[in-house]
């Protein structure tokens, strides 16, 4: 996840094969939590799955994946969506947080609310983090 004005990457971890991770938030309009699954093809983010509890604004992908239905849960699997980068504004109420690995990363504890951040893959030699860190 970088800063993209300063370029500044404020967390990163590796990504293996096959493996994924989801992006949490609580939208904006019905204030439900949406849960977005993402993997690594080809050095790009692809969306391979979303579920919801309520059709919200931006929600929808029609003609896309495997539409199921689950314990009140809307579940698109199957996605095979090239995303490329993820840009998100950090929200104080969305509570974006990713889901990686059984931790939870929350965004707002790297950056303030209202910061745009990208996310996306990025070859990342550990040694530059550890330069970057000195440096702030």
């Amino acid at each position: 996840m970088e800063i993209p004005k300063t370029g500044k990457i404020v967390w990163a971890a590796p990504l293996g094969r096959d493996e994924h991770f989801q992006l949490r938030y609580i939208h904006s309009v019905d204030l439900l939590p949406v849960y977005e699954t993402y993997t690594c093809k080809d050095m790009q983010l692809v969306l391979t799955g979303t579920r919801f509890l309520s059709w919200g604004a931006g929600l929808g992908y029609m003609g896309e994946g495997i539409l199921t239905e689950e314990n009140g849960w809307t579940i698109i699997k199957a996605m095979q969506r090239q995303v490329g980068t993820v840009p998100l504004r950090v929200g104080t109420i969305a509570e974006h947080t990713l889901l990686y690995r059984g931790k939870n990363i929350r965004l707002h504890d790297y950056v303030p609310a209202q910061t745009l951040v990208h996310i996306r893959i990025k070859k990342v030699f550990p040694f530059l983090l550890m330069l970057q860190e000195e440096e702030t």
